[in-house]
């Protein structure tokens, strides 16, 4: 956890990757992301079983009360999700999310923001993810989320 261990939960385990170049391999694997890169979201920082994603909303994202869409918020968490478990999969292994549920605790309102998903449970199959969006300047959750994803082997041809 090294660089993020006081922005996530004191429980969480300290996990090691089985793929060492697993960085290089969530990175690329990240700016392959059309939608990410359409939202602006980029990756700050990850280590084994965790992301940091960072974002300023994009004009037009808001909802009718000048919120950030929800839309917006579940798509950065999904990712960091998804991303944090990608980061303890294997190098011949896809992630893709089978559910997730959010909660949307108050009004995501602001301009920048960080998405931090963490690993709660790794699987070879289903692995199980939280998710947190603050301010970027902030520790105050404005919205959780909790993720399944399903790891899916490559097919090497």
């Amino acid at each position: 956890m090294s660089a993020a261990s006081n922005r996530y939960p004191a429980a969480m385990p300290e996990f090691t990757a089985i793929d060492p170049d697993f960085q290089s391999r969530v990175r690329t694997s990240f700016a392959n992301q059309s939608a990410m890169a359409s939202l602006g979201i980029t990756i700050d920082a990850l280590g084994p079983g965790w992301v940091d994603l960072e974002f300023e909303v994009p004009p037009g994202f808001t909802q009718q009360a000048g919120f950030v869409h929800a839309a917006v918020v579940a798509a950065a968490l999904d990712s960091a999700c998804g991303y944090a478990a990608y980061t303890l999969a294997g190098a011949d292994t896809d992630v893709v999310t089978s559910e997730y549920k959010i909660n949307l605790l108050r009004p995501t309102v602001g301009k920048s923001f960080v998405a931090r998903g963490w690993v709660v449970r790794p699987g070879a199959t289903l692995t199980v993810s939280q998710g947190e969006l603050t301010e970027r300047d902030g520790d105050v959750p404005l919205a959780i989320m909790t993720g399944t994803i399903v790891h899916v082997r490559r097919d090497p041809a």
